[in-house]
C-alpha cells in the first residue's frame, strides 16, 4: 500500500540522487542539537555506513549512542568506518574512552589526542578539559566550517558551555562580536560590562 510506495519513491530517490544519505546524515546530525535523539539514531541507523559520508554518519551516530548511555555501540560504531577521514589509532583511542565510560579519568592531561570530532568522547570519561582540543585547533588555524566548532553546541556539553576556555574560543572564533551585531544565539546572553553566558 502507501508505505511501500513511500519505500519505492525513497529508493528511487537515492538512485537519482546520490546526495540523499548526505543530506539524511546532515538532518539526523540537526536533530541532535535539538534534543532529538532518538530520532536522530533511527535516521542514522537506517543509513548504510558505506553510503557517502559514511564517515561523518558513524561519528554522529557514536555521539548519539554515546549520549544515551550506549558507549558499547558508540565504540563499536566508530570502529565499524574503514576510511581515511581520521587515524586509526585516534579511533581506537576514541573507542577504548567510550568502552570505559562512565568510569572518569583521573588525570585528562594522560589521555592522547584525538583528532577531529572523535574528540566528543573525552566527556564521557570526565575530560571535558579536553573536549574543546579540536575546536581550538580548527579557530586557531581560521577553519571555522560547519564541523570545526559545532560539537560545543551538543546538548550533553552544556558544562564545557560554562568554562573560561569555552569563552575564549568563542571569543577568538569571532562569535561575540557577530552575536553583539546579529543577535544572542537561544543558549548565550549578555551579562555585565563585556560579559556572557552560555547554558
Amino acid at each position: 500500500g502507501r508505505l511501500k510506495d513511500a519505500l519505492s519513491l525513497r529508493e528511487r530517490l537515492r538512485t537519482l540522487e546520490p546526495f540523499v544519505p548526505i543530506y539524511n546524515i546532515i538532518t539526523a546530525s540537526i536533530m541532535q542539537y535539538n534534543r532529538q535523539r532518538e530520532a536522530s539514531i533511527l535516521a542514522l541507523e537506517a543509513i548504510p555506513p558505506d553510503a557517502a559520508g559514511g564517515f561523518f554518519r558513524n561519528i554522529y551516530l557514536a555521539q548519539a549512542y554515546a549520549a544515551a548511555g550506549r558507549y558499547q555501540d558508540a565504540a563499536n560504531t566508530l570502529l565499524a568506518f574503514k576510511g581515511k577521514l581520521a587515524s586509526e589509532q585516534s579511533m581506537e583511542e576514541a573507542a577504548r574512552l567510550l568502552r570505559s565510560a562512565p568510569t572518569k579519568v583521573k588525570a585528562s592531561q594522560a589521555l592522547p589526542a584525538l583528532e577531529g570530532e572523535v574528540g566528543f568522547a573525552y566527556s564521557y570519561v570526565g575530560a571535558t578539559d579536553r573536549v574543546l582540543e579540536f575546536p581550538a585547533r580548527m579557530v586557531e588555524v581560521h577553519f571555522l566550517n560547519a564541523t570545526g566548532i559545532r560539537n560545543v553546541w551538543l546538548p550533553e556539553l552544556a558544562p564545557v558551555r560554562k568554562t573560561g576556555r569555552f569563552k575564549a574560543l568563542v571569543r577568538d572564533a569571532g562569535l561575540v562580536d557577530y552575536w553583539k551585531a546579529r543577535g544572542w544565539p537561544d543558549l548565550c546572553h549578555p551579562t555585565t560590562g563585556d560579559d556572557f553566558e552560555c547554558s
